[in-house]
């Protein structure tokens, strides 16, 4: 199936693979887990999971001296653990992207990222170790880490986590991060005396290429004693560079059966330089400031309504977004208008989605945008954006989905730009019955 895209007039085909490549990988690793049974102790029996999910399309383009040029382009993420062998302190979990964006005559992945590989093991009632690449966010860090995090939990009321290691490429490259070059340590305390309270302190120490790059602590809190409303605020210091790196608020209402919730968000935080940076010796950065408000309100007819404001402040310069939108039974119509210093925006949209069959789901958004670079701009300077996407996802039996979308893109660069993309999405998943690679799933 070929569908044509028009550039300044060059011609594009685009066609839609559904790729099974991963498959056999997949089966391997099934096998390779089955051959490891773990027994299992009480309530904590083993089981296992492993999932596949790839995209891809192709298309040729031709230039203005008509040479042409055939482009393949395909995603495929793979996923996995093994949880609770050894009698049920012993977990493995793992996965990883794999990209190609290459002519066809080319062999071979490019760009694969590598998003999580680690161990955990339990030690005892009140410990737990993970080891190897993790995403860790705790306080005032968030970081992709090659390393090692210990948890101690003695009680309900006290939570103790202290990490360190290597902070991982800025890629996610399925290779390590080096310890003297990007070295990162932390720590994070949690008292929660009760259900409806939870302080928590924690401080952090990150080098970049060799030098101190930051070294935060902070503080934070969450409240719940006044009823069905949550607050929760956080505030982090820099001593490396003497400032307030961030400082945030949230306070959230929702109604019994969160038929009406009501958002309410303000960010102040420093631009993310950290003192290694060669733009940190700028030190006239101004501050940037967010606000954000919502309300919302869905009767059991699924007919409703929603209100949003955000809000950007930088030194003088600012910029609103104001949006209203109507609620209906599997989609919404709304409409936003964006006006300051940095341009201006109106904004019409649609969605709605429907469950045909049991297997079947059909989707369809739409979307009209009219902008501008600039404030008060004259007619001839707004640009107009239109989206149209259609979706459809297919069940066509336990692990194992294909999904399919269709885009159209037409702007002033783009006079027609159509594409089909094509998905498949396969997982496998044994529970606790026994573990082992058993008939289930698509299998």
């Amino acid at each position: 199936m070929g569908l044509a895209t028009r550039e300044h007039g060059v011609t594009r085909i685009a066609k839609a693979h559904s790729h099974k490549t991963g498959v056999m990988i997949l089966v391997a690793i099934c096998h390779l887990v089955s051959a490891t049974p773990g027994q299992a102790a009480g309530s904590s029996e083993a089981s296992w999971q492993v999932g596949y999910r790839g995209t891809g399309y192709a298309f040729q383009s031709q230039d203005a001296q008509r040479t042409t040029t055939d482009r393949f382009q395909q995603f495929h993420v793979l996923s996995g653990s093994a949880s609770r062998l050894a009698g049920g302190w012993l977990t493995f979990r793992g996965s990883g992207r794999f990209m190609d964006d290459q002519i066809t005559d080319r062999v071979g992945y490019e760009q694969a990222k590598w998003y999580t590989g680690l161990v955990e093991a339990r030690l005892g009632r009140v410990w737990k170790a993970q080891v190897g690449r993790q995403f860790v966010q705790a306080g005032v860090a968030s970081v992709t880490l090659d390393g090692a995090r210990i948890n101690f939990q003695p009680d309900r009321s006290w939570n103790v986590t202290a990490w360190g290691g290597a902070k991982a490429p800025v890629t996610n490259a399925f290779e390590f991060g080096k310890l003297d070059q990007d070295a990162a340590v932390g720590g994070q305390v949690n008292f929660s005396p009760n259900r409806r309270w939870r302080l928590g302190i924690s401080a952090a120490y990150r080098e970049r290429l060799g030098q101190v790059a930051a070294r935060p602590v902070g503080a934070e809190f969450m409240i719940a004693a006044v009823k069905k409303t949550r607050i929760f605020g956080r505030a982090a210091y820099d001593l490396e560079q003497d400032l307030w790196s961030r400082v945030q608020a949230q306070a959230q209402w929702r109604s019994t059966g969160n038929s009406s919730v009501v958002d309410v968000q303000y960010i102040d935080r420093y631009p993310t330089v950290d003192a290694a940076s060669w733009f940190s010796r700028f030190m006239n950065l101004s501050r940037i400031r967010l606000a954000r408000a919502a309300v919302r309100r869905e009767w059991p007819s699924r007919f409703g309504g929603e209100l949003e404001y955000l809000g950007s402040f930088v030194s003088t310069r600012t910029s609103s977004r104001l949006g209203a939108a109507v609620l209906v039974p599997g989609g919404r119509v709304g409409y936003s208008v964006r006006l300051g210093d940095a341009g201006e925006e109106n904004r019409l949209y649609g969605e709605y989605g429907h469950s045909i069959t049991h297997w079947l789901w059909l989707g369809a958004e739409a979307t009209v945008l009219t902008y501008a670079l600039l404030q008060d701009a004259p007619a001839d300077q707004e640009r107009e954006l239109t989206t149209l996407v259609a979706r459809a996802r297919l069940d066509l039996r336990p692990g194992l989905r294909v999904v399919a979308e269709v885009q159209s893109l037409s702007n002033p660069q783009f006079d027609e730009d159509v594409r089909f993309l094509m998905g498949l999405d396969v997982s496998m998943a044994r529970g606790n019955s026994r573990f082992g690679l058993d008939r289930g799933g698509w299998f």
